[in-house]
């Protein structure tokens, strides 16, 4: 009788484990779909913003007043000032 409980125990600890490991095995194989799709969205974002950037590239280069276009795009996305020139930030604007 006692051999029979220390069996059943230890099958049911051997199923216990193997559920364990199914678990396991399923979370983690969902959780990497979820990070496959999310770096694919990631990859497609990127992708739309080098098209975007390569016809604004083509455009500027393409434009009469280069000049003046990269002076306006040096001012103003990438905040760049001539030397010597005094800046002054309106703190109302922020």
């Amino acid at each position: 009788m006692k051999l029979k409980m220390k069996f059943k125990y230890q099958i049911i600890v051997f199923f216990m484990f193997i559920f364990y490991i199914f678990y396991t095995l399923i979370t983690n194989f969902t959780f990497q779909i979820s990070k496959i799709i999310e770096y694919k969205k990631e990859i497609d974002y990127l992708n739309q913003s080098i098209k975007s950037t390569e016809k604004e590239i083509t455009k500027m280069k393409n434009n009469q007043n280069k000049n003046y276009d990269l002076e306006k795009l040096a001012r103003e996305r990438l905040n760049m000032v001539k030397p010597d020139e005094i800046v002054y930030i309106d703190i109302k604007k922020r």
